[in-house]
């Protein structure tokens, strides 16, 4: 987990367990002060009941605002679709789970939470202007890694290629490999697109590294690296591949 997700994560849990107990607590601060007869006698766990589902839509929020960002896409546009998406999602959950659990009209449900949801969302989206959005101009030619316990930042000009690991992908320097949970196309995404390029659905190479093309009889082929690694090159990339290697191949 990098540094970026264990912040979003921890303002996730800290702002709304504070949330949450201010609210409990004042209830029952409430009930204390008043005759018996105007206690709202709220059940203990009332206020995890009603919000405890953003501490699982809080970090997704971040965390798509953060990709989108650093990908240059964050445009107003994709801004809103991402809060519309949310608010979709939290509404059907909410109204879901209290038609189900606690016997409530489906539409009193989406009367009674569609004021807050939309605001929730609008503090969301504030949090992570303020205090989350990364700022791409201090490593806009870096990747942040992880090392056994430290976070570091790994310059483009370092990775010699990167291969697709399922929901990581591994990048290769000449004198070690490093795991980060992303896929293939998100990582693409942030590459400069003038170092590297796609030989195959599962590699991306720097071109910086690349010491020649070898294309097999079946029209495949490989990408032999200047540190004598070599990784697949195939049909549907070889095209592409050949243009911005011409100069070699």
């Amino acid at each position: 987990m990098t540094a970026q997700l264990k912040k979003e994560w921890f303002i996730s849990c800290i702002g709304w367990s504070a949330f949450i107990f201010f609210m409990s607590a004042t209830y029952v601060l409430y009930d204390w002060s008043v005759p018996p007869a105007e206690e709202i006698n709220n059940r203990p766990w009332w206020a995890l009941q009603e919000w405890g589902l953003w501490y699982l839509l809080t970090p997704v929020v971040f965390r798509l605002l953060t990709q989108h960002h650093l990908a240059n896409k964050l445009t107003k546009q994709k801004f809103i679709h991402i809060l519309a998406l949310m608010l979709c999602i939290s509404m059907t959950y909410q109204a879901i789970f209290d038609f189900w659990i606690l016997c409530d009209p489906i539409p009193y449900t989406v009367l009674y939470f569609a004021p807050t949801h939309p605001v929730v969302l609008f503090v969301l989206s504030y949090l992570w202007h303020t205090f989350l959005r990364p700022d791409k101009s201090v490593h806009h030619n870096t990747l942040e890694v992880e090392s056994g316990n430290t976070t570091t930042q790994l310059s483009f000009n370092d990775i010699t290629h990167i291969n697709s690991a399922s929901n990581y992908v591994e990048l290769h320097t000449e004198q070690q490999h490093y795991l980060k949970r992303i896929t293939l196309k998100q990582i693409e995404q942030q590459l400069p697109d003038s170092l590297f390029t796609r030989t195959h659905r599962s590699h991306l190479v720097n071109l910086d590294f690349v010491q020649r093309i070898q294309i097999k009889p079946s029209g495949s082929g490989l990408v032999l690296l200047k540190n004598g690694k070599v990784v697949a090159l195939s049909k549907a990339f070889k095209p592409i591949v050949k243009a911005k290697l011409k100069h070699i191949a």
